[in-house]
């Protein structure tokens, strides 16, 4: 009962959502630092905060309307945490060097220390929550 809470709430869901996020921009990026010399290649970069956001942002408390047809527009639409993926976008609308590959090896070297930094804090929360219910199943 416990765990199935912890597993539907809304933080386990934006911490899992994070780490799968991270793990991702970590392969995308490696992907873009292994094609820094390769001509035409344009970089790719993980799309996901904005979405996240605007789901985490969505108002739980707000009063819920039906539709008495299916014709009828929706009465507050749910965005659910669930529903929120990444996405990879690749990047075409930059400046490019002469051989039109717009890999900066600056820019992804900060990207990747970023992604890392988000991950370590990322993984630490979820390792004081399992810590926490761990404390709390063993006290009873």
């Amino acid at each position: 009962m416990l765990l199935d809470k912890l597993y539907d709430s809304k933080m386990y869901i934006a911490l899992r959502k994070q780490i799968d996020t991270t793990t991702l921009r970590q392969k995308v990026i490696a992907n873009n630092l292994a094609n820094v010399e390769t001509p035409h290649y344009k970089r790719n970069e993980v799309r996901f905060e904005d979405a996240f956001k605007m789901a985490l942002e969505k108002n739980p408390t707000r009063i819920p309307g039906w539709r008495t047809d299916a014709r009828h527009m929706p009465i507050n639409p749910k965005t659910d945490l669930h529903d929120v993926v990444p996405e990879i976008w690749r990047q075409n609308d930059t400046l490019s060097r002469a051989d039109d590959n717009n890999v900066d090896l600056d820019v992804e070297m900060a990207q990747l220390a970023k992604n890392q930094l988000l991950y370590d804090a990322v993984m630490e929360r979820m390792s004081a929550t399992f810590k926490g219910l761990n404390k709390a199943i063993s006290s009873r």
